[in-house]
C-alpha cells in the first residue's frame, strides 16, 4: 500500500498569510533564515518586506550589499533609518548609490543617516536628488559638506525637520536659502519649522 505524505500545517498557509506573519518579524536574521526553508517561505518573506513602510538598521551590522537588497523589496517604504550605531551600520557611497535606485525612494518621507561617516557629498547628493518626498532628514554625525546641504535644499521641498550640526556657516547659508525659497512657497508659519524644528 502506497503512503501519502502529508504536508505540514504551516505549508498549507497561503502566501499573503505567510507574508503577514514573516512581516512581524523585525530581526533580519530571522527573516534570512525564513527565506532559505523553501521557495514558498522565500517569496513570503519579499512579500513582507514589500509591505514594510519602515526599515530601521540601527543597531544591525549591516553592509551596503545586504542592505540595498533589503530596500529594494521595500516598494512601500517610507521611512529609512541607516544609522550608525555602536555595532556599526556600515553604509559608504556604494551602498547610497544602489538605495537611490529602488522603486521605493521617490516615496521616502524620512531618511536618518544619523553617525554615517563612511558616505561623502557624492553618495547623499545622488540618493537625496531622487526623494521627492522627503519631509524628515537627518544627517547629524555626518561629514558631509555644503555641496549636500546645498542639494538638499535644492531637491526637498517638502522637507520640514532638518538636522544640520557638521558645519554651523554652511547650515546658515543653506537655512536662508530656505526661507528665501520658503517665502515665495509656503506660509510663514513653516517657516518657523524650518529653521527651530526639534
Amino acid at each position: 500500500m502506497r503512503r501519502v505524505e502529508e504536508e505540514a500545517e504551516i505549508d498549507r498557509l497561503p502566501i499573503d498569510l505567510l507574508a503577514h506573519i514573516f512581516a512581524l518579524i523585525t530581526c533580519f536574521k530571522d527573516l534570512a533564515q525564513a527565506s532559505g526553508v523553501c521557495r514558498k517561505w522565500k517569496q513570503g518573506v519579499k512579500q513582507s518586506l514589500a509591505r514594510r513602510e519602515r526599515l530601521s538598521f540601527a543597531g544591525w551590522k549591516m553592509d551596503d550589499e545586504s542592505t540595498t537588497r533589503l530596500v529594494l523589496y521595500a516598494f512601500n517604504l517610507k521611512d529609512l533609518d541607516i544609522s550608525r550605531s555602536r555595532w556599526g551600520c556600515q553604509i559608504t557611497d556604494i551602498g547610497l548609490y544602489q538605495i537611490s535606485s529602488a522603486k521605493c525612494v521617490s516615496n521616502l518621507t524620512s531618511i536618518s543617516l544619523w553617525g554615517m561617516t563612511g558616505i561623502t557629498d557624492k553618495g547623499v547628493v545622488q540618493l537625496i536628488s531622487r526623494t521627492t518626498s522627503l519631509q524628515h532628514l537627518n544627517i547629524g554625525g555626518t561629514f558631509i559638506t555644503d555641496d549636500s546641504l546645498f542639494a538638499i535644499a535644492d531637491s526637498c521641498p517638502n522637507l520640514k525637520v532638518r538636522l544640520l550640526t557638521s558645519n554651523p556657516s554652511s547650515a546658515l547659508a543653506v537655512a536662508g536659502s530656505l526661507v528665501h525659497r520658503t517665502f515665495s512657497s509656503r506660509n510663514s508659519q513653516d517657516v518657523s519649522q524650518l529653521l527651530y524644528a526639534p
